[in-house]
């Protein structure tokens, strides 16, 4: 069991790789640099221009302006300077040990960079001008470094230092001098480059810039274009040169983990919502068979549009066939994988919303025109998601609206293909729906047309046990859909010999009364194995066929048993009994139970409440001990319901018949 499993799962992953990898896999060229393109060469995908977008990137860096942090203690230490020339000048002019000339020799040795003629000047000046004069230069420095001087800055900074002096009025041309030569004696550069910072911006710079990218579909190279050595990188980039290379490497990796992982998801949800399919490898057949068509078809139709593949039709039929749970995950992953072929996010989003309606396509459908009638609805439900997706990312509504129609087709296409495969799949993996049902429910059908004619009381017998049957199993949450019409068949083995069977005896005249209780129970088994036979030559669904032979268990003909006894003959209980096998499922059970309480119902004379109420406690207790129940799984809580729901439906039959008596009655 376990190595069909992994078969399966492989088959799966074998369909869609291939399905997958051939939309995915471009076609390659043989290309040079120099050739000329013989045909247009679009891009698979989007894809970035490499070489363009590495030049913006250099220009975004070029245009980046240098980041400088100032040095505070640079200004402090020229002030600094500064205030020991004017104090050693005042020093020295205070020293009477020295002549003027020793003076001016002292202090051109410690300022070789200022002339003779402005230290002469410095130390023949006033001590209250020489002040002022150190103040403008103070103000002047303070006016320079405050907003900081590069290295490059330091002559164009002398410079206006310069013309400054020139506009002053309060100062000799000699003491401008003085101070033009102290000031471009001491003035350095306190504003240096922050590499750190520097190399920040340059790199946000660089990642602000945007990739240039050819969209999908769009030419990389046109028809008689010169194919350049940029060009060609491009298109080896993508796969589209003719060599093996690390690009169909990596897509090969990529689908792998992809479908695996989709697999593997896949399983376990349906381990969660429903695990007997896990164990019934035909119905996981069925799911991968859907999946993997339902791709075939999108890929091919993609061709012509993106927007009228029927995705929502595997939702649809997985729903009817199966039910809407794992309808959801099969339409995820066909979802998801459609997004990989496409690479279209409105396509991921259209195949999630459509997909999902159709997953609850099987609460709606009544009959098989009703599929069409939902197709439709899902068609509606993508024109206005598709316009919705429009009306967010253009202003140009002509292409949403195209697509929108088109979307609307993919909804009845969707329908199309379900009513047209959905036999195929009801045939060959033996699967009885709920539209199947409805069509065997039909009057019209063959069977029931016969049982109408050659067996009135039979076919009026089926349809109120259909009745019973049907309400009881509503109650305790069964099949009833399939409870009734299985019950519309369960006796049509009786169409062999209808007058042997006594709803069918028009005149009082009773075969059975010709006839040995042995040949009898005989006759009236041999309904269950005719019913089989014949419901196998109109190819009707496998479960219909086990209500035939399940609905009587191993009960005995207790009837014909007790005539034998009566008449002394030597017989066994277990030659009375029907071979069974006992029901083995509640609908089963239901319908036996049914089956025994309409028939011992009739044969009450003067029925009322209690009568009714205690003839179906009689029956259905008498077959829980003997044993036909065991292997139905039903519950003595369920027994219950089942009881009641047989008394609502035959105290309705009966209603005017066990009125309560008037006052004074007749």
């Amino acid at each position: 069991m376990k190595f069909r499993k992994f078969s399966l799962a492989l088959l799966f992953f074998i369909i869609n790789f291939i399905v997958l990898f051939t939309f995915l896999a471009p076609q390659k060229y043989e290309l040079k640099v120099g050739q000329r393109a013989q045909e247009d060469i679009k891009a698979t995908k989007d894809i970035e221009n490499k070489i363009e977008t590495q030049k913006l990137i250099d220009k975004a860096a070029q245009q980046v302006q240098p980041v400088y942090k100032n040095n505070l203690t640079v200004q402090a230490e020229i002030k600094s300077d500064i205030e020991k020339f004017f104090y050693d000048i005042n020093e020295i002019n205070n020293s009477e040990e020295l002549n003027l000339k020793q003076k001016l020799e002292s202090m051109q040795q410690k300022y070789p960079t200022i002339s003779n003629k402005s230290i002469n000047l410095a130390l023949n000046m006033d001590k209250a001008r020489l002040e002022k004069l150190k103040n403008y230069i103070f103000e002047i420095i303070n006016q320079i470094m405050s907003t900081g001087i590069t290295k490059e800055e330091v002559d164009y900074q002398k410079k206006n230092v310069s013309e400054f002096f020139e506009e002053i009025k309060t100062f000799n041309q000699n003491e401008k001098l003085l101070s033009i030569e102290i000031i471009d004696s001491y003035i350095r550069p306190n504003k240096f480059l922050d590499l750190e910072k520097t190399q920040e911006k340059t790199e946000q710079a660089k990642e602000s810039v945007e990739k240039v990218i050819i969209p999908k579909d769009e030419n990389i190279i046109s028809k008689g274009e010169v194919i350049t050595e940029e060009k060609l990188e491009m298109l080896q980039s993508i796969g589209l040169v003719q060599k093996k290379g690390k690009e169909d490497f990596f897509v090969i990796i990529g689908l792998i983990l992809i479908i695996l992982i989709l697999e593997v998801l896949g399983a376990l949800y349906i381990n969660v919502f429903d695990k007997r399919i896990l164990k019934n490898e035909k119905k996981l057949l069925l799911i991968i068979l859907i999946i993997s068509i339902t791709m075939l078809i999108s890929i091919s139709l993609s061709k012509i549009s993106l927007y009228i593949i029927p995705v929502a039709g595997a939702s649809m039929l997985i729903s009817i066939l199966l039910n809407t749970n794992i309808a959801i995950i099969s339409n995820f992953i066909i979802a998801i994988m459609l997004y990989l072929a496409t690479g279209d996010i409105n396509i991921l989003l259209i195949s999630l919303v459509s997909g999902t309606f159709g997953a609850f396509a099987n609460l709606e459908i009544a009959q098989r025109r009703n599929v069409i009638i939902t197709g439709f609805k899902i068609g509606v439900l993508n024109l206005l998601l598709v316009m919705s997706l429009g009306f967010i990312t253009t202003t140009n509504l002509k292409e949403p609206f195209i697509n929108a129609l088109l979307s609307l087709l993919s909804g009845i296409i969707s329908s199309i293909f379900v009513v047209g495969s959905l036999p195929l799949w009801e045939h060959y993996f033996d699967i009885l729906t709920s539209l199947k049902l409805l069509e065997l429910s039909s009057a019209n059908n063959e069977i029931l047309k016969r049982m109408l004619i050659e067996t009135p009381g039979t076919y009026h017998h089926s349809i109120i046990v259909g009745n019973l049957a049907e309400r009881a199993c509503d109650k305790i949450g069964a099949n009833s859909l399939f409870a009734r019409v299985a019950s519309y068949y369960h006796d049509m083995g009786k169409l062999s010999k209808p007058y042997f069977f006594k709803e069918n005896q028009i005149t009082t005249d009773n075969p059975h009364d010709k006839m040995s209780p042995i040949m009898s129970t005989k006759v009236i088994k041999e309904h269950v194995s005719y019913g089989v036979e014949l419901a196998q030559k109109h190819k009707l669904p496998k479960e219909i066929i086990n209500i035939i032979r399940e609905h009587h268990g191993t009960t005995s003909v207790a009837y014909f048993y007790y005539k034998a006894k009566e008449m002394e003959m030597d017989v066994k209980e277990e030659d009375f009994r029907y071979k069974g096998p006992e029901p083995q499922s509640k609908e089963a059970a239901v319908i036996m139970m049914a089956d025994s309480v309409e028939a011992a119902i009739r044969s009450i004379k003067e029925p009322s409440k209690e009568k009714i109420e205690d003839m179906i406690e009689k029956i259905v207790k008498g077959k829980l001990n003997d044993g036909q129940f065991d292997k139905s799984n039903l519950t003595l809580k369920e027994l219950d319901l089942i009881k009641e729901a047989f008394i609502e439906v035959i105290m309705g039959m009966f209603h005017q018949r066990i009125e309560y008596p008037k006052e004074g009655g007749n």
